[in-house]
């Protein structure tokens, strides 16, 4: 279906500007669907996401194996001094251990005793680990779990980008309806000025009306002229307004043609509507910015966590099996991992842990204010709801007391208008009928705007209305 609105380019100086049709028809789902999927705003929220997976790879970086080789030789005055390879493998886990296994193999005429190797050299697997500082958290796994919330924050943004940017576009949207609405029914009221008009200029030149009915009659046209054009304004401008939210694929902006037009009925709310207390409670739980909020306090807790392990005394420990390497061809008299070991233990504490407090302090302090601003946040949103709802309840009975004065001054209208045709009333009292209803109607287009607008921000506050309409515009 989008197709069918986008054709030709023309080219303009330097940049490119790609047209709607000249006329046709732009339904609401037709023009959501082209804001959500080539608006900048809407790629830049895809963005978003993007940007949180990038953050929680690179993170996972990590807990990579790292392959390391080191090899030293020393030759001076034709004497080999010693030759020294020590290559291997290290695999850290997410429980703290790291795995270690290696291959050594040194030799030389001065080499170190501690460095001493069997003929085949020495093959080694072990692992390190943490048992104070490090052991239930560490660098690594706080970067990881930190990029993890962040990933959750980041779609969390997503939705509120397009929550905010679909409040603005489908807000243009119904503006436009209504103008074009409103711009009908200026229309038809200069078309029944320009009727009666010559209606009552064809009797005064019969004799049957006096000149001053004919002055009075093209008055009205000339007003509902004055009318007209404002309407036509008004339509104009709406236009150019939704034309700032249309987008093509490669990014040109769409320009929306003066032959294209609305479907009126996208104007219409819901004729039933009823939201239940269950219903704003997980509305809000789940509200986008919520969602962030939680993620940054998930992030803080993170933080706080790995700052109070840092108060804890670092004590490492490592052990290593130790083979001869000539176990892998069968050698006689050799074992693999069973002919000694290698064990060492690592202690570091600072004495007055200053700067560990300092940061743990200032974790829970950050923790403190994102939980405060949660709560406010919350409440802020549940009344907001609670507003939008008031305003959908008054603009509702609006708009039905609205319809029932146009009904009403329809009558009267029709009434002066039989009494008019049997000459028992005046073309005064004829138009002072009929302007009203023309203001009523308008005024209808205003409060049904209103009501329809109402719906949106509603969804918007709720933090919903981006789920709501990329539902409606997947589905086939």
């Amino acid at each position: 279906m989008r197709s069918s609105f986008l054709i030709g380019l023309l080219f303009h100086s330097c940049m490119l500007i790609a047209q709607l049709p000249s006329s046709g028809v732009l339904s609401r789902e037709v023009f959501v669907t082209l804001v959500l999927d080539n608006h900048p705003v809407a790629r830049q929220a895809a963005l978003r996401t993007d940007l949180g997976q990038a953050s929680v790879r690179s993170s996972r970086g990590g807990f990579d194996p790292m392959a390391v080789a080191n090899y030293t030789e020393k030759r001076y005055d034709g004497t080999d001094y010693f030759d020294l390879l020590d290559v291997g493998l290290k695999v850290p886990t997410w429980f703290g251990v790291e795995l270690i296994g290696g291959f050594q193999d040194n030799s030389g005429v001065y080499l170190d005793p501690q460095n001493t190797t069997t003929g085949d050299g020495l093959v080694k697997a072990g692992a390190e680990v943490s048992i104070g500082q490090g052991l239930f958290i560490d660098q690594r796994r706080a970067t990881l779990r930190k990029a993890q919330a962040y990933l959750r924050g980041t779609e969390a943004e997503r939705q509120e980008m397009l929550n905010s940017l679909l409040l603005e576009a489908l807000g243009d949207h119904t503006d436009w309806v209504a103008a074009f609405e409103q711009l009908r029914i200026s229309d038809t009221a200069v078309v029944l000025a320009q009727r009666r008009f010559d209606q009552v200029r064809g009797s005064f030149i019969g004799g049957d009306r006096p000149g001053i009915d004919t002055l009075e009659a093209y008055l009205q046209v000339q007003d509902r002229q004055m009318r007209q054009q404002q309407a036509q304004r008004n339509f104009r401008n709406s236009a150019l307004r939704l034309s700032n939210h249309l987008w093509d694929d490669a990014q040109r902006p769409l320009e929306l043609q003066p032959g294209v037009v609305p479907i009126v009925s996208d104007l219409a709310s819901p004729i039933i509507f009823a939201l239940a207390d269950s219903s704003i409670d997980r509305a809000i739980e789940t509200h986008p910015k919520l969602l962030r909020t939680q993620a940054k306090l998930d992030q803080f807790e993170v933080d706080r966590r790995y700052r109070a392990e840092l108060l804890k005394p670092q004590l490492d420990l490592q052990y290593l099996w130790l083979g001869g390497a000539g176990a892998v061809n069968n050698e006689a008299g050799t074992t693999l991992f069973g002919e000694g070991h290698q064990l060492g233990v690592g202690f570091k504490m600072p004495l007055l842990l200053r700067k560990e407090r300092g940061e743990l302090s200032l974790a829970k302090l950050r923790f403190t204010d994102a939980e405060l601003g949660l709560e406010r946040d919350r409440t802020m949103i549940r009344n907001k709801v609670l507003e939008r709802l008031n305003d959908i309840a008054t603009y509702r009975r609006q708009t039905d007391l609205g319809a029932d004065m146009v009904i009403n001054y329809s009558r009267l209208l029709s009434g002066e208008t039989q009494r008019f045709s049997l000459g028992e009333s005046s073309l005064f009292l004829v138009n002072g009928r009929e302007v009203p209803l023309i203001e009523s109607r308008l005024k209808q287009v205003e409060y049904e705007a209103k009501l329809r607008k109402a719906y949106f921000s509603l969804d918007h506050d709720a933090g919903t209305l981006w789920q709501a309409w990329s539902v409606i515009t997947t589905q086939p």
